[in-house]
């Protein structure tokens, strides 16, 4: 066999390596498509694995967990039948093969928001609130949402919001530490409630503006979040406002 024709047997055997690589690449896209909605557990377990090596669910996310994605109790997913258990231990709060959700695995991001929660005037305390406290205490908390502890000063344990998760709605954080949140009231811990009356109001801003999303907002990163109930001027409204940090931008 002369050089041209080894050059030509070489060249076609390549082309023909190339095209079932091509088409073998085409055929998974084809029927077995990939996306945020359609990864099957040992996919999202895999991710998980690298993911998860800093955070995991706590107890509260994974009976969270089970009321999004096992309805039934029979200890399988409603969406994609797998073990629930499975699901969870990839980090998922919902299903990640429903359309419908809207959470993302536990990792997916890690955001901040400075807040301030005020009532009848006084800021809310929340320095128990600290994720690690909580679990070494057994109290309730989450990893998707929380407020921690151990910032260097002047940022104190409550000023920032973190988010762990794309698509965590704030309510996830008020149920998580036993309160409750939403646009007729706000409930504390010890259960005291505080709503909406003819003198005093339940108010919600995202940067400075009035938001009417309350405890389905989705913070974005570096958000100012303000949560007010009292019956305040404009005056006293504005220096809550001004009051909320600004420490997110440094984590």
């Amino acid at each position: 066999m002369g050089n041209a024709e080894k050059i030509l047997t070489g060249f076609v055997a390549f082309t023909i390596i190339i095209a079932v690589f091509a088409l073998f690449y085409v055929s998974k896209s084809l029927f077995f498509p990939l996306n945020s909605h359609n990864i099957d557990a040992n996919a999202a377990a895999d991710t998980m694995g690298k993911k998860m090596g800093r955070m995991s669910l706590t107890p509260f996310d994974v009976k969270l967990a089970k009321e999004f994605m096992d309805k039934n109790n029979d200890g399988k997913c409603d969406s994609c039948g797998m073990p629930v258990d499975l699901c969870i231990s990839s980090g998922q709060l919902q299903c990640n093969m429903d359309s419908k959700s809207t959470i993302g695995i536990l990792e997916s991001q890690h955001i901040h928001a400075d807040w301030k929660i005020y009532i009848n005037g006084e800021p809310l305390d929340l320095s128990d609130k600290s994720h690690m406290e909580r679990m070494r205490n057994n109290q309730p908390v989450s990893s998707f949402i929380h407020v921690d502890s151990d910032a260097p000063p002047p940022e104190k344990t409550g000023d920032i919001l973190h988010m762990h998760a794309t698509g965590v709605p704030l309510w996830i954080f008020f149920e998580s530490v036993e309160m409750d949140f939403n646009k007729d009231c706000i409930t504390l811990e010890n259960k005291e409630k505080f709503c909406n009356d003819g003198n005093k109001k339940l108010k919600f801003f995202v940067n400075g503006k009035e938001n009417n999303e309350f405890e389905n907002y989705v913070f974005k990163d570096l958000d100012r979040i303000l949560i007010s109930y009292g019956n305040e001027s404009q005056q006293e409204l504005q220096k809550q406002l001004n009051s909320i940090t600004d420490f997110a931008k440094t984590h």
